[in-house]
Order: structure tokens, then C-alpha cells, then sequence
């Protein structure tokens, strides 16, 4: 096990150190659980390695976040012999994999990062970087400032390969323990450049943008915002304009908060990842002091972000009942994404001073032949997954309205729940929910449905 030392000469450390594929999996022994870090910050080509050598493997165990690079590893049935692989989240190829019984479906909040990896007894670490500075220390760039201090450098991981990135990584500002690691903590070193990953986010639909037009009224300048990725996200980021100035705090940060802080906007951002962002998002954020990447502990923890005032928390769901229980993580009892950091900012956000929390859905969707049904539900169906419990949610928003059900009676949750589902399905929930001794249809007497 290799252990920090600033005493001895770095750059002959790291020639003693550094070696090839091979020389990294020699690392990882029977039994040991590899941490692979997040996202771009993942060692794509050693996992790569691994699977062309999967017989020298029984069960490992590899956890990360969140693969947006594909391998032939979670692409290969035979690969589940010799390794058990599984996400914090779940993003498309994580989605593929399962759907192919290679990877599992993981079940980890990120506001738990610094206990998750270790349920499975993580000892291992294999991370990207960016090259060493003068003095031997490695920026673990944008992706991994958020997992670094709770997972990385937690004692229980014992060994560390670093994984040399100087094309793929870029360096961002911050503390020596929170931003950086130092060579000779590395017990094998290997050079692994990469390609930056950037895509753009997913343009607004009509239902997006009618979600945020009844969301923004409740905006106000002055606010912390936090938001997501994806066209929802982009809509409210582009009508901040008439909100006034504001501060984002949020898990991501995505390329329209860069135009809208250069723009005077955004006066602040607090997050801990980029969401695929392009070059230009990563050398502005390492030049700008608006911007912080900070770790989880700072950013995505429901502690931390009640002490702030005035924080707004817009996050989706897949389906939400009349009680408003949402269903965020899959569809049916088919996994889909995970919980991710969505209860650090909806139960920070409702402890806040000043705080508002906003749980956002589309009303209804079409089934594979093509079939329409409704996202709000009397009752959630057998086996979904409840991400968010009924006490933590403030306001509902479908493309038809906000409902109020915060620390509301049943039977108030009930009433504005269905008036927000698609009209033509209004009707069928009162009807079906009065069955249950929730309701009745005494309580709906004066109560217009559809105004």
C-alpha cells in the first residue's frame, strides 16, 4: 500500500512506479472491490484490459458512477462469471447492459457516496488524472472532485492506481485534499490519455417548456437553484433572464450556466460535476471564480444545502400517486436510472429558509404499442420503486398545473393531485381512488376537476 510521502523525490517515485495495463491489474487481487470513479474519470481502457483477461478474474467486484464510455465488458455475457459490475446511476449503456443481465442495478443515493462503495467493501481505486504539477501533485479533474475526499481517500481504500489523462482531464481550482492526490500514493501509475466526452443537452419539448412556464413564478432573484440536465433544465436556465440575478447550487453544471454567469446572470455556481460539458465549459470553469466544483459533503448532502437560504430543488420523476409518492428511478419494475442526488436537494430544499422543492413530470406517456396512460396514479402499481416518500414532496408540477401537497391532509393531496393529471384521465382517478377509504365522493362535492 502505497502512502503519501513529500519527503522523497516524486519524479523518481513515479519512474519506479510507472508501468503498463498489465503492471495495474497485478494490483487487484481475489476478492478486492475496485472503485472506478465517475463518468469520464472512469479507466475505460483498463476495464478494457481486464475483460480481454477475464479468466484471471472470480467475481471481482467493480462500482462506479455513471459510464458514458462503452466497453466490451458490460457488452459480454461471460463477463458476469468474473466480474459483478453496478452503477450508482444508470445512464444508457448501464440501461443496455441490465436489459442484458451483464451489470446490476445499483442502489446507492449520492448523498451516501461516502458509504456506498464500501457496503461491498471497496478497497481498490483506479482513477484517471491529470499529470503531476511541480510538486508531484495530480488535479483529479471536474468529474472526480465530488467522490474524491469520501471514497478515494477514505483508509479503507488501500491501494491506487492512477491512470495519467493529460487530453481527456481537465484541472480545476480547489483545496490539496478535496482537488488533488499526490503521485506517490499511486501503488502503480500507467499513462492513459484520453478524448474529452461532450455532448449537448436535450433541446425542450412543448411539455418542457409548459412545466417551466408554471414553475417560474415562484422564482425570485436572489434564489439558489438546483437543476438538472436535459430540456426541462435548459428551459428554466434560459428564462432566468426575466427572474433576475440568481445563484445556481446544484449537483451538475451544465454549458447554458456558463453563457448565463459570463452574461451576469448566474453569479454563482456550486457543484460538484459537469454534465459532458466542452472544452470551452473547462477552461472558462478553470479560470473563473464563480464556478466551484466541491465534494459531495459540500454539495450534495441534505445537510448542507438546508443551511443555505432560499434554495429551489427541481428534479424529476417517472410517476407519482394521489398520495404523492414519486416513482423516480424506474419504470414499472424495469430500473431505469436511480435516486442519484434528487433527496440531498428535495429534503435540503424544504428545510431550507425560504426553500422550494418541485417534483416534475410529463402526464402521461405512450406504452410500446403505442397506447397512452397516465403518469399520476391513484395508487403506485405492485413493485415500483418509491424514490421520494410522500412527507418530502412540496409542490407536483405536470405540464397542466402545480399542486401544493406539502404537509397536506390526504385527502387535500388527493384533490390537487388528480387536477394537475391530463384532463381526459380525471374523471377514471377520482372514481377509482374513491374505492379506497382515502376518499369519498362526499369530498369531492363543489370541488371542480377541471378548473
Amino acid at each position: 500500500m502505497a502512502e503519501r510521502n513529500l519527503n522523497i523525490d516524486w519524479k523518481k517515485y513515479y519512474e519506479e512506479h510507472h508501468g503498463t495495463m498489465a503492471d495495474a491489474a497485478k494490483v487487484i487481487e481475489s476478492g478486492d472491490t475496485v472503485w472506478l470513479s465517475n463518468a469520464a474519470c472512469t479507466p475505460y481502457a483498463f476495464l478494457d484490459y481486464l475483460h480481454e483477461h477475464k479468466e484471471d478474474y472470480h467475481a471481482e467486484k467493480l462500482v462506479y458512477n455513471c459510464m458514458n464510455m462503452p466497453t466490451d465488458m458490460i457488452f459480454d455475457p461471460e463477463s458476469k462469471k468474473h466480474f459483478r459490475m453496478f452503477s450508482a446511476f444508470n445512464l444508457p449503456l448501464e440501461r443496455m447492459s441490465m436489459q442484458m443481465d451483464v451489470a446490476e442495478c445499483g442502489g446507492m443515493c449520492y448523498d451516501l457516496f461516502p458509504l456506498g462503495p464500501f457496503a461491498y467493501n471497496a478497497n481498490v481505486a483506479a482513477i484517471q488524472v491529470c499529470p503531476p504539477d511541480e510538486d508531484g501533485w495530480c488535479n483529479v479533474g471536474a468529474y472526480q472532485v465530488c467522490t474524491h475526499q469520501v471514497v478515494t481517500q477514505d483508509p479503507r481504500i488501500k491501494k491506487k492506481i492512477g491512470f495519467i489523462d493529460p487530453t481527456g482531464q481537465y484541472p480545476v481550482p480547489g483545496d490539496r485534499e478535496s482537488h488533488y492526490i499526490h503521485i506517490t500514493e499511486f501503488d502503480c501509475i500507467v499513462d492513459n490519455p484520453t478524448e474529452l466526452v461532450s455532448f449537448p443537452a436535450a433541446p425542450p419539448t412543448q411539455v418542457d417548456k409548459d412545466i417551466a412556464h408554471h414553475i417560474l413564478p415562484y422564482l425570485h432573484e436572489g434564489d439558489k437553484i438546483q437543476i438538472g440536465f436535459g430540456g426541462l433544465g435548459e428551459e428554466i436556465l434560459k428564462n432566468l433572464r426575466s427572474v433576475g440575478h440568481v445563484e445556481v447550487y446544484s449537483e451538475v453544471a451544465c454549458e447554458a450556466m456558463m453563457d448565463l454567469c459570463k452574461e451576469g446572470i448566474i453569479t454563482k455556481l456550486t457543484v460538484s460535476s459537469p454534465a459532458a460539458c466542452s472544452k470551452e465549459f473547462f477552461e472558462w470553469a478553470r479560470d473563473d471564480d464563480r464556478i466551484r466544483f466541491l465534494p459531495q459533503t459540500k454539495c450534495i448532502d441534505p445537510l448542507g444545502v438546508m443551511v443555505n437560504d432560499n434554495i429551489v430543488a427541481i428534479n424529476a420523476t417517472f410517476m407519482v400517486d394521489l398520495l404523492g409518492q414519486c416513482c423516480s428511478e424506474a419504470q414499472g419494475l424495469t430500473p431505469y436510472s436511480g435516486p442519484g442526488g434528487s433527496f440531498a436537494y428535495i429534503y435540503g430544499a424544504i428545510r431550507s429558509k425560504g426553500g422550494r422543492s418541485f417534483i416534475c413530470l410529463r402526464s402521461t406517456y405512450a406504452d410500446k404499442d403505442g397506447e397512452r396512460h397516465s403518469n399520476v396514479v391513484p395508487w403506485l402499481p405492485e413493485g415500483c420503486i418509491v424514490t421520494t416518500p410522500k412527507v418530502y414532496v412540496m409542490y407536483v408540477v405536470t405540464e397542466w398545473g402545480v399542486a401544493d401537497v406539502f404537509m397536506k391532509t390526504l385527502k387535500d393531496r388527493i384533490r390537487a393531485l388528480i387536477k394537475i393529471a391530463h384532463p381526459d384521465y380525471r374523471q377514471e382517478l377520482k372514481e377509482k381512488i374513491c374505492t379506497t377509504p382515502l376518499i369519498s365522493e362526499a369530498d369531492f362535492e363543489g370541488y371542480d376537476l377541471f378548473n
